[in-house]
């Protein structure tokens, strides 16, 4: 249940964006002017706004921080020739931030909120929409528990929050890869296929060793047998096979 989606919107009293280099666009490192934010309490999600990008305060007691009931999406918006802006299939991110949701037991977002969250925040910003070639919006909606108790159980209060932010080439050379055959992302039974905030905290330690051999991502495999592959790290991995392109399911 969600209460009625008026968004109230307090604008930035000075843009950033004169300031922005969009020839030099590091991932992650850039923000634009605002963040669209609501909270969850009493069994609703409430409180729509958007408002200037900045710090937020809380208790260093709540639950996200203790035990790990986080988790997020990544989604992009492309600018076109004729100046529009699309969201790539913002209804796909929609159903896997409520996987995640219902596997952390956290509260599931009503589609046509996660939409107009997205919506109204990118239009705002839409100046932020690099038009640059392999560049693009990148936004990040993410949900955190925020009760200010230290009980193993889960939280009764939450947040929802959008960033986003004008990003280059993820990669800016062809990759080396490494098969992972120790280490596990997933397993049957687990939470790997959330996008929960402690799974990739999970993967910085073999990351970091397959760094340390010359590699720049891995490839994930089975817990059982290391035998099948599941994923690649931070993009997509197809095989071609008997004449047909074949990617993992996850």
């Amino acid at each position: 249940m969600s209460d009625k989606l008026n968004i109230s919107i307090t604008k930035t009293a000075q843009s950033r964006l004169a300031d922005i280099d969009f020839n030099n666009l590091p991932f992650g490192k850039t923000f634009s002017d605002h963040m669209f934010i609501a909270d969850y309490s009493d069994g609703t999600w409430k409180d729509f706004r958007i408002v200037p990008y900045g710090e937020i305060g809380f208790s260093p007691a709540i639950s996200a921080l203790h035990y790990g009931q986080a988790f997020f999406e990544g989604i992009k918006a492309y600018k076109h020739a004729d100046g529009n802006v699309s969201i790539f299939r913002p209804d796909k991110n929609a159903e896997r931030f409520n996987l995640s949701a219902q596997r952390l037991c956290m509260p599931e977002l009503p589609v046509d909120i996660f939409l107009k969250s997205l919506e109204t925040l990118v239009d705002l910003d839409r100046d932020w929409v690099p038009s640059k070639a392999n560049h693009s919006l990148y936004i990040r909606p993410f949900m955190f528990a925020t009760d200010p108790f230290l009980g193993v159980t889960p939280s009764a209060t939450y947040k929802y929050i959008v960033l986003t932010g004008p990003v280059g080439p993820y990669f800016s050379k062809n990759l080396k890869v490494k098969v992972e055959t120790f280490y596990s992302r997933a397993s049957d039974g687990g939470f790997g296929f959330a996008k929960a905030a402690g799974n990739y905290g999970g993967s910085m330690l073999p990351a970091m060793k397959a760094t340390q051999e010359g590699f720049d991502q891995l490839i994930w495999t089975d817990s059982k047998e290391h035998a099948y592959v599941e994923e690649l790290g931070a993009a997509n991995i197809m095989f071609m096979m008997d004449g047909k392109l074949i990617t993992p399911s996850t």
